[in-house]
């Protein structure tokens, strides 16, 4: 398995983990590990490198994580825009939110506060991937160039 493989089945198998049968399982991963290969470029932009796909060997756990959370990013952003469609009512689902007969009381989830933990699942990933690049850029990135009395002859 390749270095974008495993990282897709590590987000997979810690994050999601929604379907039953391994078919449902490996064709998620298979989603994600195309996501972050056609990503790759992106993360080389955030943090100045230049990792390729034909040759993964070099990339650490510190950009896997800064990868990761791109991920996770656009997946809550993917869900949220799924929530609001249900929200507008453009899917055409029953709209209510308590039934009570006799004994019984059936209460839907409302569809506003899940898009409101979408909302907040979303700034506190941005906020953690910001963070994480901030702090790769700062310590961990190499200078693209020296110029100056620091500069090797």
């Amino acid at each position: 398995m390749s270095a974008l493989s495993d990282l897709a089945t590590q987000i997979y198998d810690s994050e999601l983990c929604f379907s039953e049968s391994a078919e449902e399982r490996a064709a998620e991963i298979a989603l994600i590990t195309a996501w972050l290969e056609a990503h790759l470029g992106e993360l080389n932009t955030l943090i100045n490198t230049n990792f390729e796909l034909t040759d993964l060997s070099l990339i650490l756990q510190e950009e896997k994580s800064i990868l990761r959370e791109m991920y996770l990013l656009q997946y809550y952003r993917r869900q949220s825009r799924n929530v609001l469609r249900l929200v507008d009512g453009s899917q055409g689902e029953l709209d209510f939110h308590t039934i009570r007969e006799g004994d019984s009381v059936i209460t839907r989830t409302n569809k506003s506060e899940i898009a409101k933990n979408y909302r907040s699942l979303i700034s506190h990933t941005q906020q953690k991937l910001d963070a994480l690049v901030h702090s790769y850029n700062m310590y961990a990135a190499r200078p693209g160039q020296i110029s100056g009395d620091d500069a090797p002859a």
